[in-house]
């Protein structure tokens, strides 16, 4: 196995106290800076011997980040408890989000950031270019989580205009697998709406218009799952206890030059007609409730 390592000067976990320390590596510019919580400064727990390269650049690059985000995280906790001093005890019982949120993974279009969401209002799931694909067993377990045991009642597709995953897709490169893989999904959707798409003279345009597309695609890709089919028979079969079938669809743009969340607009009705008898697995007339109690 690999040493353990601590940068030079920092003594070891043994003389910083029972817990491993409750100060963090001083920059020396400022004592204020060097109180983060005990979880972020165990030396021996934290460093290891690099694998080449300069060690101390090393350390002095992972001090840095420790000390980022262990400021970060103090000033967001710091935050939320002047503002709501009970949220961390409420959270601690468990969450009960309303929304599923399936969203790009661009660091810009944070669902919570979006929305001023609080801790445990919303249930995300993020990949490139907000793709809903029914052989993915990791947007399907959280599909499957989120509908059948948080029982969400709103399920948000939410794209980005200068979406970098749509706009690789418009390059016939090979972008390298698993990512080109990923891309010929969002090809399918310029295969799908070639016509409308090639039609848009202004490049910025198209690339709009097919980030909307793509939103929308992903939207039916929703309602094909048997996961969202199921809940919303049992609940639409259930009008003393529902007011209508749950998880509704949402697509929505997210516009990164002013901010504005859009909801796209589509008639589902015609969509969910249209396509009815090659997609539909049940029918409310004869559903058999998998959720009895619900």
């Amino acid at each position: 196995t690999l040493p353990r390592m601590r940068p030079a000067g920092t003594a070891p976990a043994s003389a910083l106290g029972a817990r491993g320390g409750a100060r963090a590596f001083a920059s020396g510019k400022d004592s204020k800076d060097e109180v983060l919580l005990d979880s972020w400064v165990c030396p021996d727990a934290l460093y290891e011997a690099t694998m080449g390269g300069d060690e101390e650049t090393s350390l002095d690059v992972d001090q840095q980040f420790i000390h980022d985000f262990g400021r970060r995280n103090e000033v967001w906790r710091q935050r939320v408890l002047r503002e709501d001093p009970d949220l961390f005890t409420q959270i601690k019982a468990g969450q009960s989000p309303k929304y599923l949120w399936i969203g790009c993974s661009d660091s810009r279009v944070a669902a919570e950031n979006m929305i001023d969401a609080r801790p445990g209002e919303i249930f995300v799931h993020r990949n490139v270019a907000n793709l809903v694909v029914n052989t993915d067993f990791n947007v399907r377990a959280v599909l499957k989580y989120a509908i059948d045991y948080l029982k969400v009642e709103h399920v948000i597709v939410c794209g980005h205009y200068d979406c970098g995953g749509v706009k690789a897709a418009f390059k016939n490169q090979d972008h390298g697998d698993p990512l080109e893989s990923w891309l010929a999904n969002i090809r399918d959707v310029y295969r799908y709406h070639q016509e409308e798409l090639e039609a848009i003279i202004n490049e910025e345009e198209r690339h709009k218009r097919f980030v909307e597309l793509n939103v929308v695609e992903q939207c039916l890709n929703l309602f094909k799952t048997s996961d969202v089919q199921r809940r919303r028979a049992h609940t639409g079969s259930r009008p003393d206890k529902f007011d209508c079938a749950f998880p509704r669809v949402h697509a929505m743009v997210f516009e990164p030059s002013d901010g504005i969340l859009r909801r796209l607009p589509i008639d589902w009705k015609e969509y969910i007609k249209k396509y009815r008898n090659v997609y539909q697995l049940y029918d409310a007339d004869d559903f058999v409730s998998s959720y009895e109690g619900a």
